[in-house]
């Protein structure tokens, strides 16, 4: 009987598992609203910004929903949705006039556009670099906002020309320009002096650390030098990472080969002010990895790295490419018109061969710190809008009704809508609108389970505990609703058993070769059992003892008290 016990036991735990798992692993259904959409901006609590209009009483405007209600943005009705800009506003312009819209609560301002906040940074930072040694006073900035994290502060890429200082002398300037990051009040970083770039010597016979842009290594017999701006991929709280193009010029002198070539990093920098170089704030720390083609090392997964990254590839675009950083890993989003595919890339330090021969032999495996792929996933698409990143950095896509989320490389359906929504802006798992381009049909997470919820059936309880039927014989259900067919059932202390047919069993029971008795009530006797004059035995678990004698009463082959 404790066999028994236990084997229902767990079968009673893993249909709660189950149960458990499967609205986990379920996807929510969103219904479907009616409205026109022609952009559309999601914000966290479900708020959002529209473009468009929800019923022929509504003329085509700009509107803000909090939540739960619309309400029109007034004098601003003919604007474009723009995008996002800093922590919480959408940026909107209207034939060259600019507005920011607190996504927050709503509100508008044109008192401080990102047009002025670019040209007020741009006086904040010449004043402060004409104060420093290595820029000096004819410095000129022209700076760019950056992109990468949703919803960040904002920062940007600067470009400083009309140096007279340090730099001009130290051979720094790149095509006559010196290049940084600043956040809003000025807080900038130069990022054209540190490198920290690892790449092969053949002085040394192995990958050296060269510190610094444009100061030639003697003893490595190696010179790099920055070729243009660094292109900004990404951003995070607290680095920023940018694409950088190098030229490494070895030393013919120093190590019996000579020659330049080019080579690509990801460098990792800081958004925290280091020491000075020259009066001038340099980057607390700068990480640097190379982006390889089996030009050096000979490991497919950096060269896999190097393709999902620069390489033009079945329609895909480098230009279209989206970057995240999420806990260290940076992850590559790819869109083409009719597929989305995600690429997991770790920056990560390497030991490997040298695809040159040469090398190989002289220097055996080389270290070093690499771009390497570590997964992929992809996803079809209606069209190339139907992605979105939300805030945590995580990708999104929409297609033929179903909503994707992918963490990292882990691909979840997590709602299902309407087959004809193409379009997707999420801001997170409880906050995304998606809607049909041109059409008259949106959903969002609140209004769409709303929608769901008023057109559900009205569920029928589900059965659970005994229940009797018109013939009189009882079934019984657990209590996840399932009945319970050819199998013991514990309620209340008692076991019961229930026949193949789910009837409760009662009187004698043969199961498996043991012979138990079930009461007129259904419930398992134990001890000394009278039937009809004969007494019987049935130990603990409920089991007829034979051949056996109980309490100095032997009991014969069939368990009958032998007189």
């Amino acid at each position: 009987m404790f066999k028994r016990a236990n084997k229902i036991t767990a079968l009673l735990v893993a249909a709660a598992s189950i149960m458990s798992v499967v609205p986990a692993m379920a996807s929510e259904r969103l219904g479907t609203k009616d409205g026109t959409i022609e952009n559309a901006i999601a914000f966290k609590d479900g708020k959002y910004i529209y473009e468009g209009y929800k019923s022929d009483d509504e003329d085509k405007s700009i509107y803000y929903n909090n939540g739960s209600k619309d309400k029109q943005l007034e004098d601003i009705e003919d604007s474009d949705i723009q995008g996002i800009y800093g922590d919480k506003y959408a940026f909107l312009n209207d034939n060259g006039d600019e507005y920011l819209v607190d996504l927050s609560s709503g509100s508008v301002s044109d008192d401080e556009t990102p047009t002025d906040k670019q040209e007020n940074l741009e006086t904040k930072l010449e004043s402060k670099l004409k104060k420093t040694d290595r820029y000096d006073t004819g410095t000129t900035i022209a700076a760019n906002t950056i992109g990468g994290a949703k919803f960040a502060g904002q920062w940007y890429e600067y470009a400083a020309t009309g140096m007279t200082g340090d730099a001009v002398a130290d051979g720094d300037l790149v095509g006559g320009k010196l290049f940084g990051y600043s956040d809003e009040a000025g807080n900038y970083i130069d990022a054209t002096r540190v490198a920290n770039i690892y790449t092969y010597s053949y002085a040394k016979k192995k990958v050296v650390k060269v510190e610094n842009f444009n100061d030639k290594n003697d003893d490595a017999g190696l010179k790099v030098t920055l070729n243009n701006q660094p292109e900004v991929l990404t951003q995070d709280k607290d680095y920023i990472y940018s694409l950088v193009d190098v030229t490494v010029t070895t030393d013919a002198s120093a190590a019996g080969v000579g020659g330049t070539h080019t080579e690509k990093y990801l460098q990792k920098i800081s958004k925290a002010q280091g020491d000075k170089k020259d009066g001038a704030y340099i980057p607390k720390s700068v990480d640097s990895y190379m982006l390889d083609n089996k030009t050096l090392y000979d490991n497919g997964d950096a060269s896999d790295a190097y393709k999902a990254m620069l390489t033009a590839d079945d329609g895909y675009a480098v230009a279209d490419n989206i970057y995240r950083v999420v806990d260290g890993v940076l992850y590559v989003t790819r869109v083409k018109g009719d597929k989305v595919k995600i690429f997991k890339i770790k920056m990560t330090k390497i030991k490997e061969n040298a695809v040159d021969a040469d090398i190989k032999a002289a220097a055996g495996k080389l270290d070093g710190y690499v771009l390497k792929k570590d997964g992929d996933t992809d996803q079809d698409l209606p069209n190339a809008s139907a992605v979105s990143i939300d805030v945590d950095g995580n990708t999104w896509a929409i297609n033929e009704g179903k909503i994707y989320k992918f963490t990292g490389t882990d691909k979840k359906e997590v709602y299902t809508c309407d087959r004809s929504l193409d379009r997707l802006s999420v801001y997170d798992e409880k906050s995304l609108i998606a809607w049909e381009d041109g059409e008259d049909v949106y959903t969002t997470v609140g209004e769409g389970k709303a929608v769901t919820e008023t057109e559900a059936p009205a569920a029928t309880p589900a059965k659970v505990g005994w229940d009797k039927l018109a013939d009189g014989t009882w079934n019984f259900y657990d209590a996840t609703g399932a009945k319970v067919v050819n199998n013991w059932a514990n309620v209340g202390g008692v076991w019961y058993f229930l026949k193949a047919d789910g009837a409760m069993a009662t009187g004698w029971l043969n199961q498996n070769g043991t012979w138990y008795y079930l009461n007129a009530s259904g419930a398992m006797a134990t001890g000394w059992l009278n039937d009809n004059g004969t007494w019987y035995y049935l130990n603990a678990s409920g089991a007829m003892l034979a051949n056996t004698t109980v309490d100095g009463y032997v009991l014969g082959a069939s368990g009958a008290w032998v007189k």
